[in-house]
């Protein structure tokens, strides 16, 4: 199990915030998971942040840290169209620099409420990639500030950020936002041939010494076939493993629309790169982001999807193509409102058991994981008052309130999570699931999901079955692979149900509920206890 420590506006890479402890609180952590991930912010930090005030205020060993303009040299606004980002708000925020009255310098986004007491020194642009809308009050809401690469001085200050986290006991590194890391003015700023290089660099870097055992992971939000080349190719290093966001969407869709159509084709995609993916299978701290999709989905389907979200209680977050035309770039909701509708009747056994479906079309896939405390626990979306839509997926748990609901067995919250661990358990006792090990897609019909999975040494295997509609069905299973059906005898290790075949017929026929998965493996001859039976199709 690995524990993952995520930041944002980083305000000191060298300090845990206080509320939550101090670095020693976090290196215990190791005593419950194997493993450490820790969040590398590089492409950018808070302006609040040491690094990022000393390169503002001229701090020798800092200059150029950040990349900032005086209205003469700002970029034209042609340029800055040209610019992919996640934003539909300006890439360039305007900085003031501030004398106050102890004869300090500081750098803020906000103009100073006082020209008395605080001098303005300097005033310009600084890139700001992850911008914000103004506040309602008029204040800047916006934090982020974008650091230069194009200063190697930078690069080898992160060499020792990494090293610092690693000290304090992070074996994983996400690289966080990695596609935006180089700026060329004229350029799209994303997944430019230089930021590659500095990955390939880093990783090289960590290669030498092999000894620290840290592993890189990418994140990039990003259609499939631009995420795909930051795992490198042939003897070039690159990130270990890169987070998988397609699946999620695709996922969904086909749950929601009850056609398993797109997600099919979409498999044989990940067969080439097995193993070395990181996938994100229910959902993130974030929304949930469109462009990963990419053309897996024509463009009425991909609309299709976000007008059933929007009516489950998602909220919207926009950004600009280049050019200027305004898109959804994200969904906002909880792993759990994705599935399900906000404040529906529909019985919580048909809910609970759509939503499981979606995890374990995550869990099929070659992989490691990755499910955010939320779908863990089936939250709903916030009712609070939300400083931003991310913030609809982003409660404050309260760890007595959650041991109260996790010890009572009849809670929503209790069901949920002892549905989800039961699965994951049965996952890892399987040795089908490794993720160095191979699948295969098996087109049944539009209504399924269907899936050899197998080890690495292709011993063990296992057929996953997943009924994606709301109906009752008989799944025709054809009988044409030896592997499964060596014996006439099979389990599904989820339910514990027996089955015995005929090993003479062309096809095993197998009922499954509304949202049922199984997955199946051979057994011999079973032992029956009184209470058992097997089921013959």
């Amino acid at each position: 199990m690995v524990f993952m420590y995520y930041l944002f506006s980083v305000l000191d890479y060298y300090k845990v915030d206080p509320r939550y402890g101090i670095w020693t609180d976090f290196m215990s952590l190791s005593s419950v998971f194997e493993i450490l991930m820790v969040d590398l912010v590089l492409n950018h930090a808070s302006i609040d942040n040491p690094i990022v005030q000393k390169a503002f205020t001229g701090v020798t060993e800092f200059k150029d840290f950040v990349i900032t303009f005086d209205d003469k040299s700002k970029p034209s606004k042609d340029d800055l169209l040209k610019v992919i980002r996640a934003r539909p708000t300006p890439v360039l925020t305007k900085y003031y620099l501030v004398r106050k009255p102890d004869k300090s310098l500081v750098a803020t986004f906000d103009f100073p409420s006082s020209a008395r007491k605080h001098q303005i020194i300097k005033t310009g642009w600084v890139w700001t990639t992850f911008s914000r809308p103004i506040n309602v009050d008029g204040t800047v809401a916006t934090r982020q500030v974008d650091f230069n690469f194009q200063n190697p001085y930078v690069f080898l200050k992160f060499i020792e950020i990494i090293y610092f986290y690693f000290q304090h006991g992070a074996k994983w590194i996400r690289l966080d936002a990695i596609g935006y890391l180089w700026k060329k003015i004229g350029s799209s700023c994303l997944h430019l041939p230089e930021t590659h290089l500095i990955i390939q660099t880093l990783a090289e870097i960590i290669n030498i010494f092999s000894d620290l055992s840290i592993v890189l992971i990418g994140e990039i939000n990003e259609p499939q076939e631009k995420a795909l080349p930051y795992l490198g190719k042939d003897d070039i290093l690159e990130s270990d493993m890169i987070y998988l966001f397609t699946h999620f969407p695709l996922a969904v869709h086909a749950v929601l629309t009850g056609t398993s159509e797109y997600y099919m084709k979409w498999l044989p995609s990940l067969q080439s790169a097995r193993g070395r993916l990181f996938i994100s299978v229910l959902g993130t701290h974030d929304g949930m982001g469109m462009k990963p999709i990419g053309d897996y989905l024509p463009e009425e389907e991909k609309s299709k999807l976000q007008k059933i979200l929007l009516t489950h209680g998602a909220l919207p977050n926009y950004s600009r193509l280049p050019g200027g035309e305004k898109i959804i770039y994200e969904l906002c909701s909880t792993p759990w409102n994705f599935i399900n509708p906000k404040n529906t009747d529909e019985p919580f056994s048909i809910q609970l058991n759509r939503y499981l479906t979606i995890l374990i079309l995550g869990l099929m896939i070659k992989g490691v994981p990755s499910i955010y405390i939320n779908g863990l626990l089936g939250t709903p979306i916030s009712s609070e008052d939300l400083d931003e839509n991310r913030s609809i997926n982003r409660q404050i748990l309260k760890d007595i309130d959650l041991r109260v609901q996790l010890s009572d067995h009849s809670s929503r919250t209790s069901q949920i999570f002892h549905r989800v661990t039961k699965i994951l358990r049965i996952r890892a006792s399987e040795s089908a699931f490794d993720p160095h090990g191979s699948f295969t897609p098996i087109i049944i019909d539009n209504n399924t999901v269907s899936l050899i999975i197998r080890s690495k040494d292709e011993l063990n295997s296992i057929l996953g079955i997943v009924n994606i509609s709301p109906h009752n069905r008989l799944i025709q299973v054809p009988l044409n692979s030896k592997e499964i059906f060596s014996s006439g005898f099979l389990i599904d290790l989820i339910e514990k149900t027996k089955y015995q075949i005929d090993e003479n017929a062309r096809t095993f026929t197998i009922p499954l509920n509304p949202y049922q998965a199984v997955w199946l493996k051979t057994i011999d001859n079973p032992a029956m206890t009184r209470t058992e039976k097997i089921i013959r199709y």
